[in-house]
């Protein structure tokens, strides 16, 4: 039986993912603003990572149609939404993106639009190749300054953030090989030859491992150069720090436990990004 119309065009926007996403920039505002901001910037600011998010999980099913044939839970590679509908819903979220992001300012736009771009360029070819890390390396750390000059749209950009940029590139190469390690070989399967499958899963983990390691040491020894506020940084480091090195010893438990060890890897390097990140932000 067919998905009703409704629950397949929510399916198209990978809704979990995606709010999980939003839910992160939200508290990247809350932490550049000290406290919840004005009720109508925050909502504004909400609206267009939705809408940016949302257009990026369209276009990825939109040029994943081809590598998805055979998958009925692929809507638009099993043409229960056509293509042209896909690729048009993707449009009309990501110009909505920039438009609403433009009223606020240039700087909030070039951020918004880098965002997009990274998506975009993951979604279009990016993830069959050996650069599938680059997007994230570069649209991630995006995130924290977009919430900053969002916040203050007039106010001075403070030169200690533009750190964000190495420190959050590192940990985002890291939260994609952790993302993918569990889907090697169906992605294999479907033709996709990202840095991860070339890598293979050992080394994929060994990647996940040292990037959370020179992500912690970069953060280190900016300490004393930045200075943060302790009760953000150290919790964050710690718990980062333990879920790592757990997620490690998971894995060599066998290939049973790799999207449990997957998991907390991840865990680990947002606990470290928040941690780090209110530290440098408060």
């Amino acid at each position: 039986m067919k998905t009703s119309s409704i629950q397949a065009y929510w399916r198209l926007l990978h809704p979990l993912p995606s709010l999980m996403t939003v839910l992160a920039s939200g508290a990247f505002v809350v932490l550049t603003a000290r406290g919840v901001p004005p009720i109508a910037t925050l909502a504004l600011l909400l609206v267009i990572e939705v809408c940016r998010q949302f257009s990026i999980s369209a276009y990825n099913d939109y040029f994943d149609r081809y590598s998805d044939a055979g998958r009925p839970e692929k809507l638009v590679a099993s043409g229960e939404i056509r293509p042209q509908v896909a690729w048009g819903i993707g449009a009309l979220f990501g110009v909505a993106s920039l438009v609403l992001a433009a009223t606020l300012g240039l700087p909030l736009l070039a951020l918004t639009a880098i965002g997009l771009a990274g998506g975009l360029l993951y979604d279009v070819g990016l993830k069959y190749t050996a650069l599938s890390w680059l997007p994230f390396a570069v649209a991630f750390p995006t995130l924290p300054l977009w919430a900053w000059v969002g916040v203050h749209p007039d106010g001075d950009f403070p030169a200690r953030l533009w750190w964000v940029a190495p420190v959050g590139a590192v940990l985002a190469v890291g939260i994609h090989m952790a993302d993918t390690m569990p889907d090697l070989v169906s992605d294999h399967a479907a033709g996709v030859r990202g840095i991860a499958h070339r890598l293979g899963i050992a080394r994929s983990v060994a990647v996940c491992g040292a990037a959370f390691g020179v992500a912690l040491l970069l953060t280190l020894v900016l300490w004393p150069v930045l200075g943060y506020r302790v009760e953000w940084y150290v919790p964050g480091a710690i718990v980062g720090t333990v879920l790592a090195l757990a997620s490690i010893l998971l894995y060599f438990k066998g290939h049973v436990w790799l999207k449990a060890s997957s998991m907390l890897i991840e865990t680990g390097t947002l606990a470290l990004a928040v941690g780090w990140l209110g530290g440098l932000m408060l």
